[in-house]
């Protein structure tokens, strides 16, 4: 076989991922398929890249080595479509945003941005909950506005605020007259549980560290935003979700309270560690302005 791009990119997806299912979400292909394609590259190359457990996978040394290398010619790669579509259709900034993380912070960045490089057009593209790092994962994005916790191997944050988690009720709900609840008073409702590559991501908006000694409620799984209202306007289950959700997201059936008892979530523009694009470091450092300014 001959080594291409997408073996490249199989190898980097598992070693940031250190876990063939959620790698395979990423790539969006079957996990026996990436397994099966990680052990044609080893057999090519005549040296094992991965260590494998029942439980865990991680890099050999050769493994990582390889690894380290294939990520660079793939952000070399990136680098040079970029600058080659550039000189054809002008300068573009692809920025991913994490639906939920796109508030007034994220306006105001661009804008700063574009104050100093008016010429420069920024490309938003936005993403849902299978890619809480709104694209930077997948290199197709060089920044995003993204909503932590969630795996960030390789990345850097810059948080832009932080606000709330409070609770979505069904209207019928014994508490959702109440102005505030706390946590703690809900542990035993069904709850929606958000299908995401990423369990940190997912953990975080199920209030798992508030059920450390709690009897597991019954989960219900969803995909989306619209899946979530609508299990929860129904009477199915109850959500937490951050407290600009009761202006953006309304919805009949659902009622917004304020919760206790729970860290709140921030918001943060992110990107890769490696990243050294000037254009980009310009958009961090109007970021790190807009955060200076309060």
């Amino acid at each position: 076989m001959n080594l291409e791009l997408r073996h490249l990119r199989y190898v980097v997806t598992v070693a940031d991922a250190l876990n063939f299912t959620r790698a395979a979400q990423q790539l969006h292909m079957s996990q026996p398929a990436l397994s099966a394609r990680i052990k044609s590259i080893e057999r090519h190359l005549g040296v094992a890249l991965f260590r494998r457990t029942t439980r865990s996978v991680e890099p050999t040394e050769a493994g990582a080595e390889f690894a380290d290398r294939a990520r660079e010619i793939l952000r070399l790669l990136d680098e040079a479509e970029r600058e080659c579509r550039n000189s054809v259709n002008g300068t573009v900034l692809r920025v991913g945003y994490y639906g939920a993380a796109a508030r007034e912070s994220t306006t105001a960045v661009i804008e700063r941005f574009r104050a100093g490089h008016p010429r420069v057009e920024v490309e938003l593209v936005r993403y849902g909950w299978e890619d809480p790092t709104a694209g930077l994962r997948a290199n197709e994005v060089r920044l995003a506005f993204v909503r932590p916790p969630f795996d960030t191997k390789g990345l850097r944050l810059l948080t832009l605020g932080v606000e709330p988690r409070i609770a979505g009720l069904p209207a019928n709900h014994p508490l959702a007259t109440r102005a505030t609840v706390d946590v703690t008073e809900l542990l035993s409702d069904p709850i929606v549980y958000r299908i995401t590559p990423d369990r940190a991501w997912a953990d975080f908006w199920y209030g798992a560290e508030a059920r450390v000694h709690a009897p597991p409620p019954r989960r219900i799984e969803v995909r989306n935003l619209d899946d979530e209202l609508q299990a929860v306007a129904a009477g199915r289950a109850i959500t937490l979700t951050t407290a600009t959700a009761a202006t953006y997201f309304p919805r009949p059936g659902v009622t917004y309270v304020a919760l206790t008892g729970l860290p709140p979530s921030s918001m943060a523009l992110a990107w890769r560690a490696d990243e050294t694009d000037p254009l980009c470091h310009a958009f961090i450092d109007a970021a790190r302005a807009y955060v200076a300014a309060g």
